[in-house]
Order: C-alpha cells, then structure tokens, then sequence
C-alpha cells in the first residue's frame, strides 16, 4: 500500500497555502511514514478527485 504513495510520471512545483493545523498534521505524517510532503499531498489530491467529479466541467464526446 505504501508503494502507492510515490510519485509517477511528470511532476511540477505548485506554490500554494495550507491552514496552520493542516500544515502541521501534514509534518506529522510526513515523519510517522517517512513519506515525502509532495508524495502525501499528491495521494490526497488524487483521492479527492476520484471522489468529487462534480468539480470538474463535463467531458464532451467525440
């Protein structure tokens, strides 16, 4: 399950801002699971949208 977690593929650098208590359970993780911060937020943000299409536009056919 952990091999899940590494990033594949392509990557770019995001800047972006993240609640203070947000931020520090992530650092949490980050050194429960040695688990890099971009590999954690990644999983996270895929997971996130797997589970909220409905914020993605329609997808035309053809």
């Amino acid at each position: 399950m952990r091999d899940d977690y590494h990033l594949e593929g392509p990557t770019v650098k995001v800047e972006l801002e993240l609640e203070k208590q947000v931020h520090e359970r992530l650092m949490e993780m980050v050194s429960y699971t040695t688990l890099s911060q971009s590999e954690l937020l990644n999983t996270a943000l895929k997971r996130f949208i797997s589970n909220h299409k409905d914020f993605l536009p329609a997808r035309r056919a053809g």
